[in-house]
């Protein structure tokens, strides 16, 4: 458990692995029963163990197969010549006298930054995973990436930057979506050592743009294939006027707009408090007020079908307010606050509470691969 953000939201360490599996692209990329189980809720208690399982039998099974390949620079004396010849290395170290050559060529290799990332994450996660098992599948596939060639050096973000993907490489894609998953999950909370925390856990910015993808990609994963669209939207507002007067005005942004069935709803995510203190009374923050109504409103003006508003906000120590519905303008307006100090399966439950489903209706949607 740790504090963060403004207003101290206390935040369970499984809930950010929760955040981090919705908002990461790992999911798109991730068939069968792997996804499934992971969106059914099955591992919610272990993702950890859970995510570097499929890390571990999908790099043994790319192992066993074929590994990418690429080109390395050697610069070394031979007894006979290949690719170039460094004629003045040559001369200046005499390796005529002895029959040799300076050369200069490229060498097929594995030793990938791509394969050193996915050794390196199955070390770590081997020494954070909890299960006995698990640590035993993490080390023996990384020992099997060192024996094919592969280097236990942990890659640069320069040397990652650089690589280059070919048409058969979607699956190192893939493992490589789920090993940086993995590594964030790995990271320690509190303690010393060379590992940083990922920028998440220390970056207020981070946290609540983790908390709007999340909320976005938990609905869209087990909405989606029910026959919603969940998407992020933006655009100007509705204003006439002179070009360069109009400019001023901000952008509509918002964070998750869900349509189907004849309805839709704007959903705005805050990690912040969303309640505040006016004149000893508990009071629901204007500006989020304001703005949540003005995006529905605006929204409702373009589409033929109901249109709901839910402010969605983390909540924190101490919050004087609670879940409220109401209708302004015949708007039905919900405020839900979500208690990240709570376990994935409570979280659950609540962002599906939030749009008025009930809680049953995640587990009975069958997923597609």
């Amino acid at each position: 458990m740790f504090v963060a953000g403004e207003g101290a939201t206390r935040i369970s360490v499984r809930s950010v692995w929760f955040l981090l599996l919705y908002a990461s692209d790992l999911l798109d990329k991730l068939t069968g029963e792997d996804r499934e189980s992971l969106l059914r809720g099955e591992h919610d208690n272990d993702l950890l163990d859970a995510l570097a399982v499929v890390l571990a039998m999908r790099v043994e099974k790319r192992a066993r197969g074929m590994l990418a390949r690429g080109y390395h620079r050697r610069i070394q004396p031979l007894n006979r010549v290949r690719g170039r010849i460094d004629h003045l290395g040559t001369a200046r170290g005499r390796l005529m006298e002895s029959g040799r050559v300076l050369c200069r060529y490229d060498e097929q290799t594995v030793d990938l930054p791509r394969y050193r990332y996915m050794l390196i994450t199955l070390r770590r996660a081997a020494r954070r995973a909890v299960s006995a098992d698990v640590r035993q599948e993490c080390l023996t596939t990384a020992q099997m990436l060192e024996r094919s060639g592969v280097s236990p050096i942990d890659p640069t973000a320069i040397e990652m930057s650089k690589a280059q993907f070919g048409h058969f490489d979607a699956e190192d894609r893939t493992l490589l979506s789920l090993s940086r998953l993995v590594r964030d999950m790995c990271a320690p909370e509190h303690s010393p050592g060379s590992d940083e925390l990922p920028m998440v856990l220390r970056d207020e910015s981070a946290l609540r743009s983790l908390f709007e993808r999340a909320v976005r990609g938990f609905y869209r994963y087990h909405l989606g294939p029910r026959g919603y669209t969940i998407r992020a939207e933006n655009r100007p507002w509705p204003a006439e006027g002179e070009h360069a007067d109009v400019a001023f005005l901000p952008r509509l942004n918002a964070d998750v707009v869900i349509r189907g069935y004849g309805s839709q709803t704007i959903v705005e995510c805050k990690f912040a408090p969303i309640f505040t203190w006016h004149k000893s009374k508990p009071m629901l923050k204007p500006d989020y007020v304001r703005q949540l109504f003005s995006y529905a409103t605006v929204f409702r003006n373009e589409f033929d079908g109901e249109t709901r508003a839910v402010l969605l906000g983390a909540l924190v120590a101490g919050s004087p307010g609670h879940d409220l519905k109401m209708t302004i303008e015949d708007i039905p307006f919900a405020v839900r606050q979500i208690d990240l100090s709570e376990g994935p399966t409570t979280i659950r439950a609540a962002l599906s509470g939030a749009l008025g489903l009930p809680p049953s209706t995640i587990d009975n949607i069958h997923y597609k691969a």
